[in-house]
């Protein structure tokens, strides 16, 4: 996100950070993440049952490879907002408490 260390950034540049991250991290879940984990549940819905449709092995590993790339996007981008969120909550205990 930023270079600046976060000690070095003002409230306001945190939490405008922290904004852009989160307007990214719903973006993706909602257009990229869920999606595909609809379409593995999907396909293995599909490939279940007395009525099974014949779903190749190939066709599941590609969408299962999917979903491990989307959620290591996912964690990728939880872990660049949790020090922002820590670093607002913890300046908002500090002007809190008067410190």
């Amino acid at each position: 996100m930023s270079e600046q260390a976060l000690e070095d950034q003002s409230l306001r540049e945190r939490l405008g950070h922290a904004e852009q991250l989160l307007r990214e991290l719903t973006e993706h879940l909602s257009q990229s993440y869920l999606p595909t984990l609809k379409r593995a549940q999907d396909l293995l819905e599909a490939n279940s049952g007395e009525d099974s449709a014949e779903v190749a092995d190939s066709t599941i590993r590609s969408v299962m490879a999917a979903v491990v790339k989307s959620d290591d996007f996912t964690q990728r981008l939880i872990n660049s907002l949790d020090p922002y969120l820590r670093s607002i909550q913890h300046e908002v205990r500090r002007i809190r408490d008067g410190e």
